[in-house]
């Protein structure tokens, strides 16, 4: 296997970087000209995609971490074709994905309200690239009925509306008609 640079820890969930020196890593990271600092809103229980602008062509080491105080969670790498399942957080496996081609966006499938937070993206070029992305997680808002239920409901409405006063007038004109057989035949019978 090739020499990347770049090592994993297992049980520790950060990245560590091995043949740089500590300044050079400072340099690195402070030199960066393609820092940003943006924020992306998901619904809880969807996907979402958090963008990282990328080469087009790979960059060899890819990491995206959440920054949760002083620790920092693998949340997904990719690292020369090598993607190993027990780098990334447990709490992120099954629940994420690199898109690679194109760019280094990281897209969460189910997105929780626990994932909320601030997230960093870096990639191996000449300077180390940083991007840190800050993650608004939203609950689901209920949904309404959508038009062809309201129209049913409506339609439904009206024609209850129309039946009871078809039942109305029917009752009415029953009345009526008794109350007028009654006269007749009370006036039948006083005159006789």
């Amino acid at each position: 296997m090739k020499s990347t640079g770049m090592s994993f820890a297992p049980g520790v969930r950060s990245v560590c970087f091995r043949g740089f020196s500590v300044a050079l890593m400072l340099l690195s990271t402070c030199s960066c000209n393609d820092f940003s600092d943006i924020t992306v809103t998901g619904t809880d229980g969807e996907a979402v995609s958090l963008p990282c602008k990328c080469p087009p062509d790979l960059p060899p080491y890819l990491v995206w971490q959440k920054v949760d105080g002083e620790q920092q969670l693998v949340v997904n790498y990719y690292k020369d074709d090598d993607q190993e399942d027990n780098i990334t957080a447990f709490e992120y496996r099954n629940r994420t994905e690199l898109k690679l081609r194109g760019n280094c966006s990281l897209v969460f499938h189910r997105v929780s309200r626990s994932d909320q937070g601030l997230y960093e993206c870096y990639y191996k070029r000449s300077p180390l690239r940083h991007e840190r992305i800050h993650l608004l997680v939203t609950e689901k808002q209920k949904q309404l009925p959508d038009q062809n239920v309201q129209s049913t409901i409506v339609t439904s409405s009206v024609c209850v509306f129309l039946i009871v006063i078809a039942i109305a007038a029917v009752y009415v004109g029953i009345t009526c008609r008794n109350r007028h057989q009654m006269r007749r035949t009370f006036i039948a019978t006083s005159s006789v």
